[in-house]
């Protein structure tokens, strides 16, 4: 039996993404919902999210990433244990900075894209995540 989930679009401010519960685990576990975005290559969270999550960041590389608005800055950890829910855990590149907003987390491909078939279906406004293997 192929485990999978469907998770609804979730309304920002009147309109619909394809947002899914993670949770970030660090030190301590921190719970959002992040944007699954096919066109990021990188998974991106806001730096508080890696304060929360009990995650140091003096290890970690320092990269401008590009992105439709440019250049930021990120600090990149190779290995980051985040838990999708009721599919279980993986550990994924993320690079976290101050440079979007604290509302928004993306996961992008590296780590992610490969683990699962992912099916958008706007018409009904859901997500569909098949693990390709167990996580």
């Amino acid at each position: 039996m192929c485990v999978c989930r469907v998770f609804s679009y979730v309304n920002v401010r009147g309109r619909y993404y394809p947002m899914i519960p993670v949770a970030i685990r660090g030190r301590y576990v921190t719970k959002l919902y992040a944007l699954v975005d096919s066109g990021a290559t990188v998974s991106l969270f806001h730096i508080s999210v890696a304060d929360d999550a009990g995650i140091d960041l003096r290890d970690a590389e320092r990269e401008y990433l590009a992105g439709v608005g440019g250049y930021v800055l990120a600090y990149i950890k190779k290995e980051v244990e985040v838990e999708i829910e009721g599919l279980g855990k993986l550990k994924v590149p993320v690079a976290f900075t101050e440079y979007i907003t604290s509302d928004l987390a993306i996961l992008g491909r590296q780590g992610f894209f490969e683990q699962f078939e992912i099916v958008f279906r706007e018409w009904r406004r859901e997500l569909e995540l098949r693990p390709r293997t167990n996580i």
